[in-house]
């Protein structure tokens, strides 16, 4: 009876083992599938750009970048040529701290849904900075940058680029662009990273000396 019962466990387990393989599978084939339908559509609106004349900084360059958040950035001699010059980038707005009226956001040649969760490679991460006097909605499509591209070196970095005092665009032909949907989920992790940020940022206090007893 007690080995029919360990066997039984054994056969359930074993059957759960091959479930959760088959719902990772799918669930991996799935994200697969969604990342090259999303790369397609942003290479159609960066063909759209191209053919209407506008000159852009292609993702292939940038991610010849080497070097971690930790060793900071070794950049390709062709993008050190762009570095405090106005270019255009095409790629998928992502939020930080903020998804309505916001002045800074990250954009990344494809789409996530959340930045703390999934970590994209530094390579592909560019901070966007707009215009000043200037706010946006974060949008589902994809968008065209026109910024002036900083290129920050040196260890510990948070970003390797920056595009500075930006403007907004539509990038495919005919397209316009819907806010992004926002999860509480990815609401909830953007205001625990901000807390955080702002606590590792605060400077403490410099110690003061007790004051010294009076003489007798």
């Amino acid at each position: 009876m007690r080995r029919k019962v360990v066997r039984d466990l054994g056969t359930l387990v074993g059957v759960v083992v091959i479930l959760a393989g088959v719902v990772l599978a799918n669930d991996f084939m799935r994200r697969g599938s969604l990342a090259e339908q999303m790369d397609k559509i942003r290479r159609k609106a960066e063909t759209e750009q191209k053919s209407g004349g506008t000159t852009l900084l292609p993702w292939e360059l940038m991610r010849n970048t080497k070097g971690t958040r930790g060793s900071g950035p070794t950049f390709d001699p062709a993008l050190l040529e762009q570095k405090e010059s106005r270019v255009n980038l095409v790629g998928f707005m992502v939020p930080m701290y903020e998804f309505r009226n916001v002045t800074e956001f990250l954009l990344l040649p494809l789409p996530i849904e959340c930045y703390f969760c999934q970590a994209p490679p530094m390579r592909d991460i560019v901070l966007v900075q707009m215009a000043p006097d200037s706010k946006v909605d974060i949008a589902q499509e994809p968008v065209v940058i026109n910024g002036i591209l900083s290129l920050n070196e040196g260890p510990g970095l948070k970003f390797f680029y920056v595009l500075k005092d930006s403007t907004r665009g539509v990038a495919q032909k005919g397209g316009k662009l819907t806010r992004k949907p926002v999860s509480q989920e990815h609401i909830q992790h953007a205001i625990g990273s901000q807390q955080v940020e702002q606590s590792q940022q605060e400077k403490l206090q410099e110690g003061k000396e007790p004051p010294k007893p009076a003489a007798p």
